[in-house]
Parts: structure tokens; sequence; C-alpha cells
């Protein structure tokens, strides 16, 4: 019916069908019913989709966009060639981002070529300009630990740290614990847990995004068959995405299908999370609208 381009950001900007989830999925099929390897145009229509989602929202026929698309994307992995270049560039983001140490060294590195960002390429530039001025220390939720409640306990939960956010912005994660604890949750930085996986799963690394998800599906699991979990807490909507289908990622290994799914079950978005257990400052609510 076409609904979903009204809120394809790719679609409103460019204005091309092979733009817009309507146009992508007759691509993939093309490409997958062919059974040859995938071409650089679909390569491109594809690489363009932002996994916003937005379409998702949009369809009224409940077209699962999502898993249509991490699946054109593996296929091109496998049979694409991409350039020499953007298999170099694609490979660095595979390294780096997943890893907050490797990826806060590089951040401290880049700032030495801030100056230069003018007249280096788009993508190179872009990413200059996005760096803070001045470099986040450290988190100290970086390692596992468990932040007691204040006050009686009314929940445990576990806190996905993530990989960028943790280099780039750990005041969201040290925001978050806090804000948990007043409202009497025991937070748990689980051993072991760490990148959703997220970041390779779109870049079609299969592999990798399955090894990211099985880490963290063994992590958590040992908390859940110990002393429990209520919930397992993500404040990155992306990492929340991948996390909530974990179930699905999984669902062909033996091994890991039904600790999968009872972990993509408890996966909580922040927001959904506060939602649903409620009000629980009593006097420290500040008197705000």
């Amino acid at each position: 019916c076409g609904f979903c381009t009204a809120t394809c950001p790719t679609y409103v900007l460019l204005g091309d069908e092979r733009d817009s989830p309507r146009g992508r999925i007759y691509l993939i099929k093309d490409m997958l019913e062919g059974g040859g390897p995938a071409t650089a145009a679909v390569a491109t229509h594809v690489d363009r989709c932002l996994s916003c989602l937005s379409c998702m929202t949009t369809c009224p026929s409940g077209v699962h966009y999502m898993h249509l698309v991490d699946h054109a994307r593996a296929h091109i992995a496998e049979t694409y060639s991409r350039p020499w270049a953007e298999r170099a560039w694609r490979m660095m983001l595979a390294v780096v981002l997943p890893r907050p140490g490797l990826f806060r060294l590089s951040l401290r590195a880049a700032h030495l070529f801030r100056p230069l960002a003018r007249v280096l390429p788009g993508p190179l530039k872009s990413m200059l300009e996005l760096l803070p001025e001045k470099m986040p220390a450290p988190s100290t939720l970086d390692r596992p630990q468990v932040v007691p409640a204040e006050g009686q306990r009314r929940k445990r939960v576990a806190l996905l740290t993530g990989c960028v956010q943790e280099a780039l912005v750990p005041a969201i994660n040290a925001a978050t614990v806090r804000h948990l604890a007043r409202r009497g949750c025991e937070v748990v930085i689980a051993k072991g847990a760490g990148c959703c996986g997220a970041l390779t799963h779109h870049l079609g690394k299969e592999s990798a995004a399955l090894a990211s998800a099985r880490a963290n599906v063994d992590a958590w699991s040992a908390e859940i068959e110990g002393p429990g979990l209520d919930a397992i807490i993500v404040n990155a909507s992306g990492c929340g995405t991948v996390v909530k289908d974990y179930g699905f990622m999984l669902r062909l290994d033996p091994k890991y299908a039904e600790r999968a799914r009872l972990v993509s079950e408890r996966t909580r978005d922040i927001s959904e999370f506060l939602g649903q257990i409620g009000p629980g400052l009593g006097g420290r609510a500040p008197r705000l609208k």
C-alpha cells in the first residue's frame, strides 16, 4: 500500500522507490529468488537503510521488515565483493566500535586529527565533527558489580552497559543506575556481558553478531538461574531492538534457543521498565511537570 514510504527517512530524503521499505523488499525478493550474488545496486540501497524500523510501526499488514533486511545484509556479505576501501572501513567499524577500550583509544587518537576535518573525506569528516570537545573519563560501571537498591529492594535487574555509549557518553549509564537504585532496584553489571551485537549484525557479519549474543545470553542466564533477574534493562534503542530479538536470532541453536528466548522476554527499554514499576521516589520526587 506504500504507507511505509511516508515514515521512511531515506525515501523522504531521496524520493527513490528503491530507498523505501517497499522498494527494498522487492529488491531483496528478486535477489534471493534469483539465487545469484548480490549486485552493487542492491547493496547500495540495502546499505542506506537505517534500521530505524519506522516502517514497521506504520505497516497495517504487520510485515516484519527487520528480519527481511537483516537476512539481505547477511546474503550481501556472503556474495558481494565490495571495493577494498569499503571493506577496510566496514572491518574497522566491526573491530573498533564493539570494544569500548579500543574505541576510547581511537577517539583520543582522532582528537589529534580534528583540525584536519575540513580536508578529509566525507565519512571521516563527519565522525571528527561529532567528537566531544573533551573526552569523558571512563565509567566505574565498565566492570562486573552489583549496585544495591536505596531502601527496600523492589526489583533486581541487569543493565546492558553497551560499547559505543560506554565510551562516548558514560554519563547515560551512570544516570540510569542512579535512578534505578533510587526506585528500589538492585542493578547488576553481569560478568561476561558486553556489546549486544547490533553493530556487526547490521554489517551482515552474522558469526560475530551471534557470538556477542551468545556471550550475553550466558552472562544473563547465570544471573537468571542464580539470584534471579526481574528484567534486563537497555537504555539504547538500537541495542534493545537486537537483544529483544535474541530468541529469533538463536532459535536454531539447540544449546541457546530456550535461554535466548527467556533473555528476550525479560528485556525492557528503560522507559518501558520505569512505566511498569510505577512511582517510587517518595518525598524525593521534585515538584515538576
